[in-house]
């Protein structure tokens, strides 16, 4: 006899059968290597669905978790990644402080993340602390400086991902913490420049690790200096300035795109992306690219999916 929880972990996983993409073509050009990328960001400890708001009910681990492993079934070389603010928001992190976010993910097997603000909401150290027993997966940064903090060995600038003979170069950027998170919170950690470093960072992806293909963990905010009310640095200026990286993974404003924003580059191959998929869980964006050689690529499988978090 089939309990109430087994019914309802089934209909998870025929809805989420049935939101699956499939590719714009299931022909995959002998020429070219299919990426299928699965992204996050601003979850906001949403283990649960919402139960308020347009997207009641949607959303949760469990959804989540169903969707991930039937895409890792249905296709090849998919990688699995968050765009930070992985906490704040529910009971889980004022009870547990990020350890039920952080052992949700590594059990569904993220391959990276990045560190949003809402990370630091309970302190560099207890960051720190849940991170060092609970992250099984590297959580990436390039712009903070954490020498002086018990974060410092914690995160990585950069991580080379091997797919079916593809190399996959990502690294990770954090937002200038100042008037976002109190100082007491964040100690002596260091904004730096998240454009120039980039650059830096993904130039030797490119040219020194040879990636096919440089995805940025952002949480700097989608808007450009000239729309943004601080005149700081967002992910359309990172893609424009940094032509190494093929694709911005975003977080903070919670937009839900229904396709990434393109910016040509100069070069047939030069495009680049940025995504970002709203907030809460309630989506999970879905990309596939086709690449043909180090930053040669295309787009041809794009959408936020509702993961069906059945009541």
């Amino acid at each position: 006899m089939v309990n109430r929880r087994q019914f309802l972990k089934a209909g998870v996983a025929l809805a989420a059968t049935a939101a699956l993409p499939s590719a714009a073509s299931a022909f995959v050009p002998s020429s070219a290597q299919r990426l299928t990328i699965l992204h996050t960001n601003d979850v906001h400890s949403h283990l649960e669905p919402p139960t308020s708001g347009k997207y009641a009910g949607f959303g949760g681990v469990e959804a989540r978790s169903s969707f991930i492993k039937l895409a890792r079934m249905k296709h090849r070389n998919v990688l699995l990644l968050d765009a930070g603010d992985m906490f704040q928001g529910t009971p889980y992190y004022n009870i547990f402080g990020g350890e039920a976010e952080l052992r949700a993910m590594s059990a569904q097997g993220y391959d990276a993340g990045t560190i949003g603000n809402h990370e630091f909401d309970s302190g560099v150290d207890k960051l720190a602390e849940v991170v060092k027993k609970h992250a099984a997966f590297p959580l990436l940064n390039c712009n903070y400086d954490f020498t002086n903090t018990s974060m410092k060995g914690l995160t990585r600038e950069s991580l080379v991902l091997d797919r079916d003979g593809l190399r996959i170069g990502l690294l990770g950027l954090g937002i200038k913490l100042d008037g976002l998170v109190s100082a007491r919170l964040v100690g002596d950690v260091r904004y730096n420049d998240p454009i120039a470093n980039a650059s830096r960072v993904a130039k030797m992806l490119r040219n020194d690790e040879k990636c096919d293909f440089i995805i940025a963990l952002s949480h700097i905010n989608i808007l450009s200096r000239t729309e943004a009310t601080n005149g700081e640095p967002g992910d359309r200026d990172l893609i424009r300035e940094v032509p190494e990286i093929d694709l911005v993974l975003g977080g903070h404003n919670h937009y839900l795109l229904d396709r990434p924003e393109g910016f040509y580059r100069g070069g047939d191959n030069r495009m680049g992306y940025v995504a970002q998929t709203g907030w809460a869980g309630t989506h999970m964006g879905f990309l596939q690219f086709d690449l043909y050689g180090r930053g040669a690529k295309e787009l041809v499988m794009s959408r936020p999916v509702l993961m069906d978090g059945m009541g």
